[in-house]
């Protein structure tokens, strides 16, 4: 399978998880409030750059064929970890009693 397909698939998931306002958004207002238009403009400015450089990096570092394919056969193992904690999650809360 081409890699770019799945990497422009991605990025569309990431693009909707982008433009959703979130802790980036809340930042950048409060740089607005607080400091002015240019402190606001560069401290976002600051953030798309970050996660560009975040972006290429991942996508970089899993085109490695020995990363890539390490990363896949720990991915049952981490499975397993993952949903062990979720069943012991689930007893504990079966378990507790509720708030009054």
């Amino acid at each position: 399978m081409s890699y770019i397909v799945e990497f422009l698939g991605l990025m569309a998931v990431f693009l909707i998880f982008i433009v959703v306002p979130g802790a980036d958004f809340a930042v950048i207002l409060r740089q607005s409030i607080v400091h002015g238009r240019r402190s606001a403009s560069m401290t976002g400015l600051g953030m798309a750059t970050a996660l560009g450089a975040w972006f290429a990096g991942v996508s970089y570092f899993f085109t490695v064929k020995t990363i890539r394919d390490r990363f896949i056969a720990s991915g049952k193992w981490s499975n397993r970890i993952t949903g062990a904690a979720f069943v012991g999650f689930g007893f504990r809360l079966a378990l507790s009693r509720a708030a009054d």
